[in-house]
């Protein structure tokens, strides 16, 4: 058998065909695999979640206060204990054969002593490292020979870790020889291939000498984006010489733009936590804890694996969205009652949907500190598994990949559950949950649909790996790659390791070996080598800073800017069109009319009022934004929580007559519990203080409604009243937050806003048309206006123009222009701005209010124009666009 062996070749695909049997071409793990294969040591090893609990057990078997890791253990366990099994690990590697030995027993360094007091209590209780891997081979190798003929190695033996020196060493392996340059001297190519051999990269004083020459056989290539980037390489790969090269550490989306121009796939394996399939079992134990996750639990029901069925995600997202939180409230009854009208429609079975819910959502959450009982979690990877298990019988070949690596991901944090158990743990917190799932998915997993095709040329993901000559070299998003982690060891702690045989290389050392690695694809083209430079904005990388060093001045590299090579002579020019431009008023086509709608709302009357272009486009047109799911959040969520928590407390039979003291207890359960159905994402981590306003501002504001109704005489409220009317253009309705009465008959409305200010400005200028509308639907059936007044909850005023009816009222005065004017007025100048609204449209003409008030010279008997809030306006892209957007 001969086998070529680099020490970044596992998974590369950068090999030539070669005709070759019994022949292969490998790294480090492939080459452990082989022999242990051809040595009777093959066996399955253990996940890294389960060495790194048999690690813990240790640590905590030998743990005392002198222990120098002893308060980080006390913080987190598995977090400790899997960085120090590192450490632990490498050192293995890198030649530490006899644990026993006095040298780091002596050792000044507390911490190597500690670490060889664990080490001396590792045998059986550990799974082997490489390294102790390595140690077994070496060992069968002394008596028995592994069946290789040749071992051809692409680095010099010495950059090996010392554990693979003594097994190589064995194998009498040859150093292949430095590489040469590739292409012809002449060619600029040759010339820069000879500069770089001839350059000491680590102390160079030569003054540059290269003069860019423009043969073709070097190519500079550089875009404004990574997507117009792979567009210009399908046409570098598309005219490709028959054996062709390309290194790209970072993919992104080249392969999906090589599919989409009709040429293969390179089928990069790019492991990745990310995948779909990785991604449902931290969504589903996130959902642990307390508090409730709200964003993590709408990821979760959004999410395109999940376990609830499908009739009962979408509905459950929309409600989260709007009302953050589980429970019994109303909103949550709403959508139950809806999930099972569906499930009659849909043929499922709502007992067993249901049960779905109650198990992956309304189950118990538990301190993440504290930590979750084993056996529940153990409870739910099992019921996990089995519907990923489910899964498998999935048509789709790539979607059985990806269905069984999240089904080993679980299987594989299960059995690391099921050894805390057997170690006497009986709860886990939530942070050494995480380290063990980081463990289960350190390996990440594959894209199955990325699979390389027929005709894909030879890839690799790290310039290292280019270890064979090829006609062309592809260097794809030159970009700087990460840094190299130093050792976390003092120098002095580093040569009383060497003493006990750990030969860890230098760091001058290894950056000067990850320089060589990186000229590789430069040295192995052969007639042409295409460097494509990464988005402006992105560190390059230091190969690309080298070969500009090697130039004269004003005399470099010229990059070709991708934009100018997306020309086709077969395409026909297209004009340049500009975006249309804002216009004032919209025409409507010949023979198109709108007519009345049958009812109306304030909402609907105010767009039409005030910016016709938006009531056209939103009721008429029934034009639609995305569904877009998010949290409610901030002004609009606490406005949702104050006007429920108004209602519940109005709907008691005692509120008005509700005792001080006997109040206060009310509100604090009333508040956790409307909290916890509707506004959990305010129990979050990190909103403590702005919980503890919302609390103390909604108490002050109910406080001063039970104040203010008291003085008003008040002997009933009704909250969410719905209101029926008529008015000239047909019928309207809505529904007042209060409408209050007192002793004497008289009626009052009370609009609850959030603000303050805008209101009081509303009232002092007789503008407050919402109010004078459900007032007029209150005239109309009962004879007489209401008293018409807005409640702020947030600063708990009662805000009106006179006090007639709420004595305790903060009296807003009217400015002069409309002293003399009240809501019968109003509703006058309404019916006015609604005729001449209507009359435009049917005309044909649509006005478009976004900036600055109506230009339609509006009557004067009429309303005064108003601009609306363009944050609630979700038509404005549709109204033109101005120079600066």
């Amino acid at each position: 058998m001969h086998l070529h062996v680099g020490l970044l070749l596992d998974g590369q695909r950068g090999q030539a065909n070669a005709s070759e049997l019994d022949a292969l071409t490998t790294g480090p793990l492939g080459l452990l695999n082989v022999l242990e294969t051809q040595l009777g040591l093959l066996r399955q090893e253990p996940s890294g979640a389960e060495r790194v609990l048999q690690y813990r057990e240790l640590l905590k078997r030998l743990d005392h206060p002198e222990r120098f890791y002893h308060q980080s253990l006390g913080v987190d366990e598995l977090g400790t204990a899997a960085s120090l099994l590192a450490w632990r690990d490498q050192w293995h590697l890198h030649g530490w054969r006899d644990p026993h030995a006095a040298a780091l027993n002596r050792a000044p360094s507390r911490r190597l002593r500690d670490m060889a007091a664990l080490e001396a209590q590792v045998p059986g209780k550990l799974a082997p490292s490489v390294g102790e891997r390595l140690a077994s081979v070496d060992s069968v190798l002394q008596t028995q020979s592994a069946r290789i003929n040749q071992l051809t190695l692409f680095e010099p033996l010495s950059w090996w870790p010392e554990a693979w020196q003594r097994v190589l060493v064995r194998l009498n392996p040859v150093e292949r020889s430095p590489v040469g340059t590739a292409a012809p001297e002449g060619t600029m190519l040759g010339q820069l291939q000879r500069a770089l051999l001839a350059t000491d990269t680590a102390a160079s004083t030569a003054a540059p000498s290269l003069h860019w020459l423009d043969d073709g056989s070097v190519r500079v290539l550089k875009a404004e984006t990574g997507w117009l980037a792979a567009r210009c390489l399908t046409s570098v790969l598309a005219d490709q010489p028959a054996d062709t090269l390309l290194c790209a550490p970072t993919v992104g989306v080249l392969d999906e733009v090589l599919a989409a121009a009709q040429l293969p796939r390179q089928g990069f394996k790019e492991p990745s936590a990310l995948r779909p399939a990785l991604q449902v079992l931290p969504l589903v134990l996130g959902q642990m804890w307390r508090p409730l996750d709200l964003y993590g639990l709408l990821q979760f029901l959004t999410h395109p694996i999940c376990p609830v069925p499908r009739v009962a995600r979408h509905r459950l997202a929309q409600m989260l969205a709007q009302s953050p939180g589980i429970g019994h409230g109303p909103a949550w009854e709403q959508a139950m009652k809806e999930i099972e009208a569906e499930c009659a429609s849909a043929a499922a079975s709502w007992p067993a949907v249901r049960e779905h819910i109650r198990l992956w959502i309304e189950h118990e959450r538990h301190d993440p500190v504290q930590g979750a009982p084993l056996p529940v979690l153990t409870e739910r990877l099992h019921a996990l598994a089995k519907y990923l298990q489910g899964r498998l019988k999935d048509p789709d070949p790539a979607r059985q990949v990806a269905f069984n690596s999240g089904l080993s991901q679980t299987l594989t944090l299960q059995r690391a559950l099921q050894a805390l158990a057997l170690q006497g743990d009986t709860h886990i917190g939530a942070q050494s949950l995480q380290t063990l799932l980081a463990q289960a998915t350190a390996q990440g997993g594959s894209n199955p649909l990325l699979t390389a095709q027929v005709g894909a040329c030879r890839t690799v993901s790290h310039p290292g790996a280019a270890t064979e000559a090829a006609e062309q070299v592809v260097w794809w998003q030159l970009q700087a790659p990460g840094h190299l982690a130093s050792h976390p060891w003092s120098r002095a702690e580093i040569a009383d390791l060497k003493t006990a045989g750990v030969l860890l290389p230098d760091m001058t050392e290894l950056l000067a070996r990850d320089a060589q690695h990186w000229l590789r694809p430069v040295l192995a083209a052969k007639r042409r080598l295409v460097l494509i430079l990464p988005p402006p904005g992105t560190e390059v990388h230091p190969v690309w800073l080298l070969l500009e060093s090697l130039f004269e001045k004003g005399n470099g590299p010229q990059a070709q800017t991708m934009e100018s090579t997306l020309t086709d002579p077969g395409l026909q020019p297209v004009a340049h069109r500009p975006l249309p431009r804002p216009r004032r008023w919209w025409t409507l086509p010949a023979g198109v009319n709108l007519p009345p709608r049958a009812t109306e709302s304030f909402s609907s009357l105010e767009s039409f009022l005030f910016n016709p272009f938006l009531w056209v486009l939103r009721y008429p047109a029934a034009l639609s934004p995305s569904s877009v799911l998010d949290v409610s959040d901030g002004v609009l969520l606490y406005g949702n929580l104050s006007h429920h928590l108004v209602e519940r407390y109005v709907q008691r039979p005692d509120a008005l007559t509700q005792a001080d003291e006997l109040f206060d207890s009310w509100f604090d359960a009333a508040f956790e519990t409307l909290v916890s159905q509707e506004g959990a994402v305010l129990l979050m981590p990190g909103r403590q203080e702005e919980l503890a306003s919302l609390r103390r501002k909604l108490k002050v504001a109910l406080q001063q409604l039970r104040q203010q109704w008291r003085a008003a005489n008040v002997v009933s409220v009704v909250s969410e009243e719905k209101l029926e009317g008529q008015f000239t253009g047909g019928a309207i309705q809505g529904y007042g937050d209060l409408l209050v009465t007192r002793a004497d008959g008289q009626q009052a409305i009370i609009d609850m806003k959030w603000g303050v200010k805008t209101y009081t400005d509303k009232l002092a200028e007789n503008r407050h048309l919402q109010l004078v509308l459900y007032g007029e639907i209150v005239r109309q059936r009962s004879g007489r206006w209401p008293q018409l007044a807005y409640f702020s909850l947030s600063s708990g005023e009662l805000l009106a123009t006179d006090r007639t009816f709420f004595p305790q009222a903060r009296l807003v005065r009217k400015k002069s222009e409309t002293a003399d004017e009240g809501p019968a007025q109003l509703w006058q100048r309404f019916l006015v701005s609604w005729q001449w609204r209507r009359q435009q449209l049917d005309q044909g003409q649509i006005e478009v209010v976004l900036d600055e008030a109506s230009d339609a010279d509006p009557p004067d008997d009429g309303l005064r124009p108003e601009v609306l809030n363009p944050n609630y306006n979700d038509y404005l892209t549709l109204a033109g666009w101005k120079d600066d957007q």
